[in-house]
């Protein structure tokens, strides 16, 4: 576990640092969507865009993992948040992954979000599912053969939920 960890909104300048951590994660494929030859400038136009807040994750000045946090939907759905999390190859298995965890949803409940959704997490990748589960979220649907892994052909993907704060049924 790596104890000096600190997260702040990445800005433009922050764009080659973060292509570094998201690069190997796209290339390699197995965990989200994205075409295995996406380029820098979409990927960091789509993990910086307006919609979405991001962050770069840093020990001891080094950016080790990024996520971004958004609404899951826009005006009548914009109460529950969205997000995605990548942890660099050099960080892997050190609890950056559930410190990013721990920490987004904090930050989602204090910008007004009462729940989280995580909309298409692949099931074949255990280390987020084991993650996400262990953080109190559920897996509240599955969707068959969504995601065509580059070695397992066709997997599903979970969909999964969590409240972050107790709200009335009657939101206003």
């Amino acid at each position: 576990m790596i104890a000096s960890l600190a997260a702040r909104i990445a800005t433009h300048e922050d764009q080659e640092v973060l292509w570094g951590v998201l690069e190997p994660m796209i290339r390699m494929g197995g965990t989200y969507v994205f075409s295995l030859d996406k380029t820098k400038e979409s990927m960091m136009a789509y993990w910086m865009g307006a919609d979405k807040v991001t962050f770069a994750v840093e020990n001891e000045g080094v950016v080790v993992g990024t996520f971004y946090l958004k609404a899951n939907q826009e005006g009548l759905g914009d109460h529950i948040c969205n997000a995605g999390f990548v942890v660099s190859r050099d960080a892997e298995g050190l609890g950056v992954g559930r410190w990013m965890g721990e920490f987004a949803q904090v930050e989602a409940k204090s910008r007004g979000f009462l729940a989280m959704q995580f909309n298409f997490v692949i099931q074949s990748n255990q280390k987020a599912v084991h993650l996400w589960k262990s953080l109190g979220f559920s897996v509240i649907g599955e969707i068959p053969e969504a995601y065509r892994h580059p070695h397992l052909g066709l997997v599903p993907a979970l969909i999964f939920y969590k409240k972050l704060t107790d709200y009335p049924l009657c939101y206003q």
